[in-house]
């Protein structure tokens, strides 16, 4: 077998259905062995698409995925991705095409000796959980195999294997007789006697609170999750990656804390008296730059599967627990319905009260609001399976806090750790490829959306029903909104000189409609979600409005300001 021909057939047994790719010479030979094994190739306009095109995918199915992409710049447009799911702990491998390996350089030698031939492995490394260079065709089985099996082995994340010409087109002396499906670990046991000790004082906190990760995402871990929280009557914040893990329109719900969350979530953290910490890494963002103190008053118990996360907590912990949720979770609900609960009505009461004394409302009055496009949709597509996805901005923080998530039928995709503009649009792509039977839509900000505005070619050219809402407000807003209160003035953040969005559009063959009129809203929301194929709502929302409140450097959790401009 050729290495190419290895390459395609260890993905094709280990179910892999679809590649995201940007073509090129140097990745040529395996782009022909996956048309071979019969897997699908979806072709982005940009690396970016392909990569960020991976990640939706992977985050709406919780699947492996591939990204496929060339030497030299294909492999450097693919960075930007690869650090998001490094960020967010997504299982997306990622094949780089190289030079031959003779024509690699050497360290401390010449800049480059191949025509578009870089370090890739060296730029990659820091941002991937492994990253392998192969050598030779009989490498590759124990190379991608052990790629594979890394991807999801404890806490999730990307590998690269970067793919030399002369290891792709070279015939290997041995064939491949082993599968990833035969070597993948199974996930950590749980440490029974700290999940009693945990159970025990969940059971006697009189103010409890659970903060759920991403790692809570998983079937296992938000089944038990609901079931934990329910039995016992604890209310749940989620971090932002998180939400849907936990029904958002619930009445335990909180929605999500920290630095654009609400306020009922950030008071009703720093006055609980317990802490419940699953599959969160509590980051700034999360706890506020006033990390001595949060939750003063709580003991803070804390699970997660990544023991450099526990170590380098940014809290205090009381008690620890490394472990895999999947197996603790269910463990932990277990043991807690053989606890009598705390009475906890008047926790539950003081909660719905701030919940009342502190809405989410628009900051001014007139013109057409992003909170308004977001509601209307959201109700519209009651009862519907849905999968959103939002890039980094205003209209990220706006479609977290305005629209209902609840996995696995209303799916939330964002760019978390990374916080990377461009991410809405690819992202959404691969999601509606890897979630056929659900509606996907995409809300997007004017500056986010010229990232990657290519990717529409992509969604035209294929057909993909992807209904798009561009939240224009002519800014770079939530960048606009820190400068105006920092300096008074936003610095090449504010009036962009914008184009036709609607018009853009059109041009490749996709329906698209214009909002100004608030009256028109629901009618033009609906218009776009009844369109058959592809369709953009280019909505002209009021520049005035930002996100509000926010937490801003020296607060603390329950005392964020709210923010007028």
């Amino acid at each position: 077998m050729l290495g190419a021909e290895i390459i395609a057939s260890i993905l094709h047994h280990a179910g892999v259905k679809r590649v995201f790719l940007f073509p090129g010479g140097t990745i040529a030979p395996v782009l022909e062995a996956l048309r071979n094994q019969g897997i699908e190739l979806f072709c982005s306009r940009h690396e970016q698409g392909a990569g960020y095109g991976a990640i939706g995918a992977a985050r709406a199915t919780g699947d492996i995925q591939v990204v496929l992409v060339s030497s030299g710049p294909g492999a450097t447009n693919a960075v930007t991705p690869l650090a998001d799911a490094y960020f967010d702990s997504l299982p997306v491998l990622f094949l780089t095409g190289q030079v031959g390996t003779a024509d690699m350089r050497r360290p401390g030698t010449v800049r480059q000796k191949g025509f578009q031939e870089t370090d890739t492995a060296a730029i990659m490394a820091p941002i991937a959980k492994a990253v392998h260079v192969a050598k030779s065709p009989d490498d590759l089985p124990e190379i991608v195999t052990e790629a594979l099996k890394t991807l999801t082995e404890g806490r999730p994340g990307p590998v690269v294997v970067d793919l030399p010409m002369d290891v792709q087109r070279g015939e290997a002396k041995s064939i491949p007789t082993a599968y990833p499906a035969d070597t993948i670990a199974a996930g950590q046991a749980a440490d029974d006697p700290t999940l009693q000790e945990m159970a025990a004082a969940i059971a006697a906190a009189k103010r409890p609170v659970i903060i759920a990760g991403a790692g809570c995402r998983s079937e296992a871990a938000r089944n038990a999750l609901r079931r934990l929280a329910r039995h016992a009557g604890i209310p749940v914040s989620q971090s932002l990656p998180a939400l849907g893990a936990f029904p958002t329109d619930n009445a335990l719900s909180l929605g999500f804390h920290g630095h654009t969350g609400n306020q009922t979530a950030g008071l009703a953290i720093q006055n609980a008296d317990l802490l419940l910490v699953l599959g969160s890494r509590l980051d700034l963002r999360q706890t506020g730059t006033e990390t001595d103190d949060f939750a003063p008053g709580a003991r803070i118990l804390r699970i997660d599967i990544d023991a450099a996360e526990i170590a380098h907590a940014r809290t205090r912990l009381d008690m620890v627990l490394q472990a895999d949720l999947n197996s603790a979770l269910p463990r932990l609900a277990d043991l807690l319905e053989e606890h009598e609960q705390a009475e906890r009505r008047d926790w539950q009461e003081r909660i719905a009260a701030w919940k009342r004394q502190y809405p989410l409302t628009p900051v001014h009055e007139g013109g057409l609001k992003p909170q308004t496009v977001i509601e209307t949709v959201d109700a519209l597509t009651r009862g519907q399976k849905v999968v959103v996805s939002s890039g980094v901005g205003s209209h990220q923080q706006w479609a977290a806090r305005h629209f209902t998530y609840d996995l696995p039928d209303r799916i939330w995709l964002t760019s978390a750790g990374h916080g990377a503009m461009g991410y809405d649009l690819p992202a959404i792509i691969g999601a509606a490829i890897g979630l056929p039977d659900a509606l996907p839509i995409c809300f997007v900000g004017d500056g986010s959306f010229q990232i990657n505005i290519q990717e529409l070619g992509a969604i035209a050219e294929v057909g993909l029903p992807v209904k798009i809402f561009l939240l224009d407000n002519r800014r770079l807003g939530i960048v606009s909104q820190f400068q105006n209160f920092n300096w008074q003035r936003d610095l090449t953040c504010g009036d962009k000189a914008n184009p036709d969005f609607a018009a853009i559009a059109e041009g490749y063959g996709i329906t698209a409609l214009r909002l100004e009129d608030p009256a028109l809203c629901e009618e033009s929301c609906r218009a776009i979600l009844e369109t058959p194929g592809p369709a953009l709502l280019h909505c002209l929302i009021d520049p005035r409005e930002d996100v509000s409140p926010m937490l801003m450097a020296g607060q603390r959790l329950d005392g964020m300001w709210p923010y007028r401009s």
